[in-house]
């Protein structure tokens, strides 16, 4: 009988930039506190992410958010810049600006705004048991590749593969789950776009991916996965909201992972409200 537990906390603070691995983290307003709190925008306000230019894998980040602080550089000739945030961020936006070839402001927002599906999905969950399972098909990728591929918040360890897709029926159906001493609700398989075949060090772009990817979640489903509703297998993790009401609650790795029901995502975001 699984046991699931979680395994990994990954936050973005810099959305599209590297991920920052914690052991223990605090629920903010919709979303995981300082996951995806800031973003670049390009002059003409899109975002300068992975669907915009490769040149985002290129760059390195680590972070000191006790001081607010971040490291850059490139995956070359690793770092070379350190900046404040908020203090320096004329300074740190003329480094991207560089960088990127393109004008660059960085945004802030710690009200979830920032995310990928603001205000539908807080977090991203798979297995890790899903991530051996594709990475067995595809053959010449390592784990830590498609986690970076992926870019998933939450991993769950003591789990079949693909699992974690009980969290979410057909369309219109979610599931409550309980994490520690967090409630969520499992929305719906998330859909994938031209990130995740990019190499997520140099940005290229591996055309085989999606297609080698497609073949083995086909292979490799559940019988009682509702993926075929969602219309294609370029699906993998799982968009949960997090309500308002668990905000301040803390996540930490090993913290046992259940299944508490289904709901009806009709009557509003995850039957609330």
């Amino acid at each position: 009988m699984d046991r699931p537990l979680l395994s990994r906390i990954r936050i973005y603070p810099i959305k599209s930039l590297d991920p920052l691995e914690l052991v223990e983290t605090e629920v903010g307003v919709y979303s995981l506190r300082h996951d995806r709190e800031f973003a670049m925008v390009a002059k003409d306000g899109g975002y300068v992410n992975g669907k915009r230019t490769g040149r985002v894998n290129q760059l390195k980040v680590d972070y000191d958010l006790s001081k607010q602080c971040i490291r850059l550089g490139d995956r070359v000739n690793g770092f070379t810049r350190e900046f404040h945030l908020v203090d320096e961020r004329i300074e740190l936006e003329k480094y991207l600006t560089a960088f990127f070839d393109m004008e660059v402001r960085l945004i802030q927002n710690t009200q979830g705004e920032l995310l990928d599906i603001p205000g539908a999905s807080s977090v991203t969950i798979l297995s890790e048991a899903s991530l051996i399972s594709l990475q067995k098909d595809l053959g010449t990728h390592g784990l830590e590749d498609l986690r970076l591929r992926f870019r998933s918040n939450l991993e769950l360890a003591g789990a079949e593969a693909f699992w974690e897709e009980q969290f979410f029926g057909e369309p219109g159906t979610g599931m409550r789950i309980q994490v520690g001493e967090v409630e969520m609700i499992g929305i719906s398989p998330r859909a994938r776009c031209n990130v995740p075949p990019r190499d997520p060090f140099s940005g290229e772009t591996d055309k085989t991916f999606i297609k080698s990817m497609m073949r083995s979640r086909a292979g490799s489903l559940p019988s009682n996965s509702c993926l075929p509703h969602y219309g294609n297998f370029y699906h993998l993790t799982v968009n949960t909201y997090i309500p308002e009401t668990e905000t301040g609650k803390r996540l930490k790795v090993g913290d046992p992972v259940r299944i508490l029901g289904p709901v009806d995502l009709t009557r509003g975001q995850g039957g609330v409200g």
